[in-house]
């Protein structure tokens, strides 16, 4: 360490001073100024190595700092990934404005492929499980089994269902916050106005039909229509497919579902020429369209088809109530009737149409 005196060497005044009147210019000997020198470069090269220790001690103690900083930061981003709301998926304006106006719509992509996966993983495990039953065609009381029109398999899904929980528990896919039950239920929601503009009807959430459909190779839907006049189904406003297929379908492995836009009913009309678009099952596509005006069908699958399907309905009315029996004449029937429309509005109408 430097002596006092040796510091006052190296802060001494410079070796030249100024002259001023009345006084003796002093200059030093050149040994006195070498002298000088060393020590200033003595100084230097001290202070200069004193620095350097002194920055590798703070870096020392900077650096895990530095780490824990770093390691803070990541915890810090991965809370508020974390923490940041899940924004459900939704339907546009434009989208309605498409079902309003063609009478359809089709989303692609309007779930993403996490989603779909764990759909059906869902499906697989109620199928296992022993939810799923042979499709059905028909309404109400003609509901029945016809494998010239469909080859399926069904299962109903919703809120509430004990039969399901048995099998999956009630902290699934479908039943947690903004899952699949949730996201339906908004896009339900977003066809309310539209609903109401064309037809003064509102739509009863709770009446919504919800079901997963499974198509084996070699399965299909034959033509028809999800409304039918003087049926419980005549309260189906829209109806809703989403393809829960994986990724990697091809044209080999067909079933698409066909659109007829010919304008019969659920046969070709007499004199029309065919007229139809096909809409490749891929997975995460949502379709939507009028429940009562687009005749549809599932072609013939070459490969196992994964789908939710459901309706939309409106509440049941009176004049509902009056036209289930209309043309029969029996009091007896009319009010057995009744009380169907009455079991729709409590249980929904999932619970009796097949």
């Amino acid at each position: 360490m430097l002596t006092s005196g040796k510091w006052q060497d190296v802060i001494s005044p410079s070796p030249i001073t100024n002259h001023q009147p009345g006084n003796h210019t002093h200059l030093r000997s050149p040994t006195q100024n070498s002298c000088t020198t060393k020590t200033i470069m003595k100084a230097s090269v001290y202070l200069v190595g004193s620095f350097s220790s002194s920055v590798a001690t703070v870096s020392a103690f900077i650096a895990p700092l530095t780490d824990r900083i770093s390691v803070i930061h990541k915890s810090a981003q991965q809370l508020n990934v974390a923490t940041q709301p899940v924004l459900m998926p939704q339907i546009s304006q434009e989208d309605i404005d498409s079902l309003a106006t063609k009478g359809y719509v089709i989303i692609p992509r309007f779930l993403d492929a996490e989603l779909v996966e764990e759909l059906r993983d869902d499906i697989l495990q109620l199928r296992s499980g022993g939810a799923f039953r042979e499709a059905k065609i028909g309404q109400d009381s003609t509901n029945s089994l016809n494998k010239n029109i469909r080859i399926a398999e069904t299962a109903f899904i919703g809120r509430n269902r004990p039969e399901l929980t048995r099998i999956t528990g009630d902290k699934t896919v479908r039943d947690r916050s903004r899952g699949l039950y949730d996201i339906l239920d908004g896009v339900c929601d977003s066809l309310v106005d539209l609903c109401w503009k064309e037809s003064e009807a509102t739509l009863d959430k709770s009446l919504t039909e919800l079901l997963y459909a499974y198509y084996p190779t070699g399965g299909f839907y034959r033509r028809h229509r999800d409304a039918i006049e003087n049926s419980a189904s005549v309260l189906r406003k829209y109806s809703l497919l989403l393809y829960l297929n994986r990724d990697g379908w091809s044209p080999k492995d067909a079933g698409q579902l066909r659109i007829h836009l010919d304008g019969g009913g659920d046969e070709l009309a007499e004199d029309a020429e065919p007229n139809f678009i096909d809409v490749d099952p891929l997975g995460g596509t949502l379709v939507l369209f009028k429940s009562e005006l687009i005749p549809h069908e599932v072609l013939d699958t070459n490969s196992e088809r994964f789908a939710l399907v459901g309706w939309y309905n409106r509440a049941v009315t009176a004049s509902d109530i009056s036209s289930l029996g209309e043309g029969v004449g029996e009091s007896i029937v009319r009010v057995g009737m009744l009380a169907i429309a009455l079991f729709m509005v409590t249980f929904g109408v999932a619970s009796i149409i097949g």
